[in-house]
């Protein structure tokens, strides 16, 4: 018999070798079987024979095959006969043996790379894999595409299946888990680590200073509860270093269960380096009567949730408070200088909510020219106590000023009352919580692991053969392994398949090398922060690539020049991610721009102001052409002689951080003790005091990066100076966001026409009239403006426009500081209280306006009508002053590109 295209199955036994012919005879509807050890013709029942043809020939590539536990290796051919339900497979090898083997005694894995679509992009990144610039030393060979080049199966159970082909592998839900805290945790880092354990894929945005690594820790500690493998992979060494020195931290003691591998040098010092003992875990041991359970573990969670809303609460309270504590200072400055005047005394103890109800009410009568009537003023006497009746004869402008100061003031008592009260309940009620929980889960860690190794007298010693030859044997010893992400196959053999693999600084990875580390591991958490900086695709790489690219039909998130984090959230848009949001590295003020800039506010500083006045200064050189081929040795000058002499800082506190390499140079010439570094080198790095010196006579592209900047000014802990050309540059760019927000901070008035919005001030009011108009998310009375309201907010989110951010009907006469411009007409109407901007978009950091947003109503601001000449007014205003401004009449079309065009020459959009 051919057994590669007949299979013969008798009485439920396959038979096809042993068999020489096998004959259907339809005079007795029997099996006439001949076999090779007789001559005898042997009749079977029909029913006794099963007769199969024309298999299915499979490429023994794509299979893992393993029988009663033992892996079949070597295999050559595949063929695969069925008979309804039931399959039989007849497998060669290469040594010439066959053997035949019912589908039900296999365990079979099947390479994700059967399928079309995610063989289509694995090609793909084989292929954008020779861009790579890595290369063997020796032989210039390209060592990512030689990776490639040996993979020709993929476990369909590894957490790359998904991003190879999203629409064929659904990202896997894990079972719910109570997950323990060894190394501390807060509420962001609690949800990042129980959504790393119940999903197969899960993202991590890490901003500077929230506390990454302990997250990495406690899932790490998570992984090793359940008796499984991580391997910890990172394109900076510094960053898996930093994993491993926390483990061998006298404080844990836990860098045996860990194994520094990936290159060979470091595989070398691994083999060297093991001790054929084990460290002492007796004390680990808990005693039955000492042993917590995971329902105590459970109901301390539950009680750690409450902590942490009331902790991130008094964060963001305090953070309120020293918004609105600057803003009243910049409040106060205006009201002297528009010579307010108008002192408000209301005699029953109101809130600010009621407040800026009233302030409501009077904003609709200047709105309509109308004044309070009778019943307005009797049922004010019964709300607010004001008596008064001459009060309501005064001019509406000063009447609206005066509540809104009494507004900030009553929200600055309710802010500090607020703080108080909560900070002592925590005190009270939670002090030890945190502490408790982690000396609860230290101790459980502890006792797994101590149990784990008590019985092994002696530690088995691995030779670097064993690292590809058994390496089972060296994840059950170590369980955690740590490698550069490049290497994370060839850690170990290349067909082991860890059960999760947590990748550290995906910012920094491309997508092929990215790719690859996922072929290895069951789940993945991929960790990193798209506002910090990415990696660097040489432009002769990234035309190379995208030539590529277009040969093949697949999304735009496999692009090569995208980092392999952005990669993983644009080809799995719904993977779960969390924001690690509590940031506890850098003084309020310094992070506070970072916050407002590059991350929409959502950081909650946890720490203390304490009203240092010299957190931030910003020093500019005299104007001038300093720069030659990337450095300035004028700024090296004014660093050396006028910024370091008045430092109160030891020098190994200091860092000195600039774009350029040139400049380091150049600093390390003239300056010593201190460390010197470009940005690049300083990510995941942080000082107590931190001078940045730009380089640049006008700010090029590259010094005004946002991802530089970001990590730049997220070095400093205590002190920030900025150190800048005094030459004029293009207000746009980010360093002058910088710059303003430095004197914004310092309460420096800036000499200009314009005032700076008070954002506190008119957000609320915002929200307020959305509320007081229509109870619901509209924001006026007229259905075009709640339209352009939300197409607005709609591109801020579209766009990512983190740093800009819009408020509803300011008046002008708030933004014009010096009305000597205007002629009587145009500062009548500007000092009107009824005249306001239908929206003004401002830039969060400086709080300079970027562009007014008018909407004109067809029939109301036709041409000829009284609005139309004052539509007229306005528009000569704001252009005496330099505010730009753009109308949308309700009959008009392509608003939405119309706007974006007018924001697209700000970074922060």
């Amino acid at each position: 018999m051919n057994t590669a295209k007949q299979m013969i199955i008798v009485k439920n036994e396959i038979k096809t070798k042993d068999i020489q012919s096998c004959k259907y005879n339809p005079d007795n509807s029997k099996w006439d079987i001949v076999y090779y050890n007789s001559c005898k013709v042997f009749s079977y029942a029909f029913s006794n024979v099963i007769y199969l043809t024309n298999p299915i020939i499979l490429n023994p590539n794509m299979y893992r095959i393993s029988r009663a536990g033992k892996v079949f290796f070597n295999i050559h051919a595949i063929y695969v006969f069925r008979k309804d339900s039931r399959a039989y497979w007849h497998i060669c090898f290469l040594d010439g043996s066959e053997r035949d083997y019912s589908q039900e005694d296999l365990i079979i894995n099947e390479s994700c790379l059967t399928d079309n679509e995610s063989k289509n992009v694995f090609i793909y990144l084989s292929q954008i894999a020779k861009v790579s610039e890595l290369v063997n030393e020796n032989t210039g060979e390209n060592i990512l595409a030689k990776r490639y080049e040996k993979i020709d199966y993929i476990d369909n159970k590894t957490s790359l299946v998904p991003y190879l082909n999203p629409n064929r592998g659904q990202i896997a839900r894990r079972r719910e888990s109570i997950p323990i805290f060894p190394f501390g945790c807060n509420k962001s880092q609690y949800q990042a680590v129980k959504n790393a354990l119940e999903n197969q894929i899960s993202v991590i945005q890490g901003p500077p200073g929230t506390g990454k690594t302990q997250t990495i820790l406690n899932i790490i500690a998570n992984i090793l509860m359940r008796g499984q493998t991580v391997q910890i992979v990172s394109n900076n060494n510094a960053a898996i270093d930093n994993v491993y020195e926390k483990l061998a931290s006298p404080q844990y003691n836990l860098s045996f269960i860990a194994a520094s591998l990936g290159n060979a040098e470091n595989k070398k010092t691994f083999i060297s380096n093991q001790k054929s003992c084990y460290p002492d875990l007796s004390s680990w041991i808990m005693q039955e009567q000492d042993k917590i359970s995971l329902d105590e573990i459970k109901s301390r969670s539950l009680q750690l949730q409450q902590y942490f809303e009331k902790q991130e609460k008094l964060a963001s309270l305090k953070q309120e408070l020293s918004q609105l504590e600057l803003e009243i200072k910049y409040f106060d400055e205006y009201q002297k200088e528009s010579e307010a005047s108008l002192e408000l005394r209301i005699k029953k103890q109101i809130d600010s909510e009621k407040l800026m109800a009233l302030w409501q009410d009077f904003q609709t009568f200047a709105d309509n020219s109308r004044k309070p009537g009778i019943l307005f003023r009797l049922k004010n006497i019964l709300l607010y106590g004001i008596g008064d009746w001459n009060f309501y004869n005064q001019n509406l402008t000063e009447i609206i000023n005066a509540l809104q100061k009494l507004f900030l003031g009553c929200r600055q008592d309710e802010l500090k009352k607020e703080i108080s009260q909560l900070t002592e309940e925590m005190h009270s009620v939670n002090r030890d919580l945190t502490e408790e929980m982690c000396s609860q889960s230290m101790r459980i860690l502890k006792d797994v692991l101590a149990r784990k190794y008590e019985n092994g007298k002696e530690r088995q010693i691995f030779s670097e053969v064993d690292l590809w030859k058994n390496p089972q044997a060296v994840l059950s010893e170590y369980p955690v392994v740590l490698s550069t992400t490049f290497s994370s196959r060839s850690s170990l053999n290349e067909n082991v398949v860890y059960d999760y693999l947590i990748m550290d600084e995906a910012s920094q990875v491309d997508v092929a090398t990215g790719a690859l580390a996922l072929s290895c591991a069951k789940n993945a958490i991929i960790v990193g922060d798209t506002k910090q900086l990415p990696n660097v695709v040489p432009n002769e790489a990234k035309q190379q690539a995208d030539a590529v690219f277009q040969n093949f039909h697949i999304g735009e998130g496999y692009r090569f020049s995208k980092s392999f984090l952005q990669s993983i959230l644009e080809v799995l848009p719904n993977v779960t991610q969390v924001l690690l949001r509590e940031h506890y590295r850098c003084h309020p003020k310094i992070i506070n721009f970072c916050n407002q800039k590059f991350y929409g506010g959502e950081l909650i500083i946890m720490t203390e102001d304490k009203g240092e006045k010299d957190v931030l200064a910003a020093v500019k050189t005299k104007k001038g052409n300093h720069v030659r081929e990337h450095y300035s040795q004028r700024q090296i000058d004014v660093i050396k002689n006028e910024v370091i002499p008045v430092l109160n800082t030891e020098p190994n506190k200091i860092g000195i951080i600039t774009p350029y390499k040139k400049q380091v140079s150049a600093l390390q010439t003239d300056i010593a003790g201190i460390e010197i570094a470009t940005v690049h080198k300083f990510q995941g790095r942080e000082k107590d005091t931190v001078i940045i010196s730009t380089v640049d006579d006008e700010i090029s592209d590259f010094v005004d990066d946002p991802y530089l900047l970001n990590v730049a000014v997220s070095r400093a802990k205590r002190k920030l100076i900025l150190v800048v050309s005094g030459n004029e540059q293009s207000p746009e760019r980010n360093i002058c966001d910088l710059i303003a927000y430095i004197r914004y901070n310092n309460f420096e008035v800036q000499e200009s026409n314009i005032f700076s919005i008070f954002d506190y001030l008119y957000k609320q009011y915002t929200e307020a009239r959305r509320v007081y108009l229509l109870k619901h998310k509209k924001i006026s009375v007229y259905d075009s403006e709640n339209l352009m309201y939300a197409l607005i907010t709609d591109i801020f989110k579209e766009k990512a426009c983190s740093g800009l951010d819009v408020v509803c009907h300011t008046p002008l006469r708030m933004l014009l500081k010096n009305l000597s411009l205007l002629n009587d007409r145009e500062c009548e109407y500007a000092m009107n209280p009824a005249t306001h901007l239908d929206f003004l978009i401002f830039n969060r950091i400086s709080k300079q306006p970027v562009l007014v947003v008018e909407v004109d109503g067809y029939d109301f601001h036709n041409e000829g009508t009284v609005q139309a000449s004052r539509d007229g007014l306005k528009d000569r205003i704001l252009e005496m002053y330099g505010i730009p401004m753009v109308r949308f009449r309700t009959n008009g079309s392509r608003e939405r590109e119309i706007l974006i065009d007018k924001l697209k020459d700000y970074a922060v959009c």
